[in-house]
């Protein structure tokens, strides 16, 4: 672990304004992800109402294949996005009052909408996809000294599989998650804030949710 003293990491994090910030969005970020040839994004929609998204499968030599939109007039805001093995999208975010997860085929129908998480402040931080096409979600909920870290285990249906909540007497801020490449285990990327500093920290999981 190395301190991280960065001018992002305390415009994002510091005080009571940058917590309501990290989780509740605002920022209206494009975010993207790509698979060899398959290339997704999603934005806010341009004049959308109460931030409805729009979710673009784009083609690798530029243009768009298909594009559809997606929110409830929540303020819907896309925080991760991730390919599923079906060629399709997993999009993850934050609303008025919790996380939602949208999944579209590599033809662009909608396939499954849950909201799994609507109690208390979640912010989803990364998503990844394994080969069963089962869809592991990180992010930031309420804790004890500000946020935990939260991973979920969601089946290709939208069950959730699993949960493991890591807690500390530090408040925790999740960044990114990621799938080894040999496809048995998850590393979670974090930052703890320890006094006025933050500190990069990784913890890993095995695919069924054990503390490794």
């Amino acid at each position: 672990m190395r301190t991280v003293k960065t001018i992002l990491a305390a415009l994002l994090l510091l005080g009571a304004s940058a917590r309501a910030e990290h989780i509740n969005g605002g920022s209206g970020a494009t975010i993207s992800t790509a698979s060899g040839d398959v290339i997704y994004s999603a934005a806010p929609q341009p004049g959308g109402i109460n931030g409805q998204l729009v979710i673009r499968r784009l083609a690798p030599d530029g243009g768009v294949l298909w594009e559809t939109t997606y929110g409830r007039g929540r303020s819907e805001e896309a925080t991760a996005i991730a390919t599923i093995p079906n060629g399709g999208v997993a999009v993850t975010g934050a609303f008025r009052g919790g996380c939602f997860l949208v999944t579209y085929d590599g033809q662009g129908r909608q396939a499954l909408e849950i909201s799994p998480w609507s109690t208390g402040l979640c912010h989803p931080a990364g998503a990844v996809t394994d080969a069963e096409g089962n869809i592991y979600v990180l992010a930031a909920v309420d804790g004890r000294a500000g946020f935990d870290a939260m991973v979920w285990k969601l089946s290709p249906r939208g069950d959730v599989s699993w949960s493991y909540r890591y807690a500390s007497s530090e408040s925790l801020y999740p960044q990114n998650l990621y799938l080894d490449p040999r496809g048995d285990r998850l590393r979670a990327f974090v930052l703890r804030k320890h006094d006025s500093e933050y500190v990069e920290e990784f913890f890993r999981l095995d695919l069924a949710g054990r503390r490794l």
